[in-house]
């Protein structure tokens, strides 16, 4: 399911976008509130296609993405100008074969519009493997050139973007928010200070944080 940060990062970087665009992952569920598609469409892009590892709502063509010598991949070799890969790696069972596959179906100076798990409870939305740093993501995409001005955090429990920044935000326990009331921050506090060596604590040790960023497969540096 997208979420209001997925969507309006996609807003925030709309003039990065241009068709054909591919979604990985575009099955939708009946308690999604919000679809890529649509979204898309409200902002003028209709040349998309949607994939998923399961058919349903939303998906044009059924394959793994982890399969690198599938059809849909041969078939589409170098063919997206714009890939839209999001919370997504963290649930696939060898995230460097996808992204073998998902820098082959780019073309040259293709963008890809990425963003996944750094900090999250186990989600079971199908399976939950893995976490990534932003330097995962560089990793990982290793053809590509990021744009480390794109690059934002986001926080899940206030659905919220901020910029890119160490040490990520919600992982400072003992500083203030930008938007915290000082009530808030001095419970908070305690709380952590109270709770530190109980099970009650990890909501704050371990909060929900995505990395979102923006890759260009050229091999020139942006």
């Amino acid at each position: 399911m997208p979420s209001k940060s997925q969507i309006e990062y996609i807003k925030m970087n709309k003039n990065k976008i241009t068709e054909p665009i591919l979604i990985i992952g575009s099955k939708e569920y009946d308690f999604d509130q919000r679809n890529f598609l649509k979204e898309l469409k409200i902002i003028g892009f209709s040349d998309i296609i949607g994939i998923d590892i399961k058919k349903g709502k939303g998906v044009d063509i059924v394959t793994d993405i982890c399969d690198s010598n599938s059809s849909f991949v041969k078939n589409y070799n170098k063919y997206f100008k714009t890939i839209i890969c999001m919370q997504m790696l963290y649930s696939v069972g060898n995230p460097f074969n996808a992204a073998k596959s998902i820098q082959s179906l780019m073309i040259k100076n293709g963008v890809l519009i990425f963003s996944d798990i750094f900090t999250h409870r186990v989600n079971r939305i199908p399976k939950d493997y893995w976490r990534f740093t932003y330097d995962a993501h560089k990793l990982i995409f290793s053809d590509l050139s990021y744009v480390d001005s794109k690059s934002r955090i986001g926080i899940t429990r206030l659905n919220k973007l901020v910029d890119f920044r160490y040490p990520i935000p919600e992982i400072n326990k003992y500083h203030k928010g930008d938007e915290e009331s000082y009530i808030s921050y001095i419970f908070r506090k305690l709380y952590v200070k109270c709770f530190k060596t109980s099970l009650l604590s990890l909501n704050r040790l371990m909060p929900e944080t995505s990395i979102f960023s923006i890759a260009i497969k050229t091999d020139e540096k942006t």
